[in-house]
């Protein structure tokens, strides 16, 4: 990676992202916080939570990258989902100023972040070596993905179309490691043909969001057009 990397593109585009959830946040009453979002056995709150504390928890990665100090995403699995159930039945407002406030500092840690410090790999809570610029990569797919589990109105085909792309093929590769199927997709609001697991007769059609939403687990695919067999189940999203 050039020493240079610039993060204000990807900035911009967590910071569209987060204005949208927060235009959506700002409708739910005390009364839509505990009901069921749309993730199995997650309620709204615990989504908004976890939209929260995941801010932090990179954060702590942005710590770590600028200063060279160790600063794990979390505790522990045990303690990232004991934050996230701390805060899940807090009232709409409490909610919604906990997002405002960690989204403010992770735009202050981006920007604070040493020009040539963005290479600097950091350790996800998985174990996982990554660039820093990844976490900016991350935090996007957070917001944009949880932002339609919230399941309040705002749906994946109200993504911007680029946005839509860039998730679909920022999460493909984790599907290849968990052993997708193979199979082409064909972007129907794109000129692209992505071959996953090497490709395969069966191509899988239809606009980038519902493709993304298929494969990340939030829809079943039936709005998909599927030739030459069956439609692939894509493994589990964690």
């Amino acid at each position: 990676m050039s020493q240079h990397w610039d993060p204000a593109p990807d900035s911009a585009e967590i910071e569209a992202a987060t204005s949208r959830l927060l235009v959506t946040a700002k409708t739910l009453s005390d009364a839509d916080v505990p009901a069921p979002s749309g993730l199995p056995g997650w309620s709204r709150g615990h989504v908004l939570s976890h939209i929260a504390r995941n801010a932090d928890s990179l954060v702590n990665l942005l710590s770590w990258a600028a200063t060279g100090v160790e600063h794990p995403q979390y505790p522990s699995a045990e303690a990232r989902d004991a934050g996230i159930e701390a805060g899940a039945d807090r009232p709409a407002a409490e909610q919604l100023a906990d997002i405002e406030a960690s989204s403010r500092r992770f735009s202050e840690a981006t920007a604070a972040m040493p020009a040539g410090h963005w290479r600097n790999e950091v350790r996800w809570l998985s174990g996982e070596p990554r660039p820093a610029s990844k976490i900016l990569d991350a935090r996007l797919r957070e917001v944009a993905i949880h932002h339609i589990d919230l399941d309040a109105g705002y749906t994946a085909s109200d993504w911007p179309s680029q946005l839509a792309l860039r998730i679909l093929v920022s999460v493909l590769p984790a599907f290849e490691i968990r052993g997708i199927e193979p199979v082409t997709l064909v972007p129907s609001d794109v000129d692209l043909r992505i071959d996953l697991s090497g490709g395969s007769g069966v191509e899988v059609r239809g606009p980038a969001s519902a493709l993304a939403t298929w494969v990340l687990g939030r829809d079943d695919g039936s709005t998909l057009s599927v030739t030459g067999g069956q439609l692939p189940t894509p493994p589990a999203w964690t």
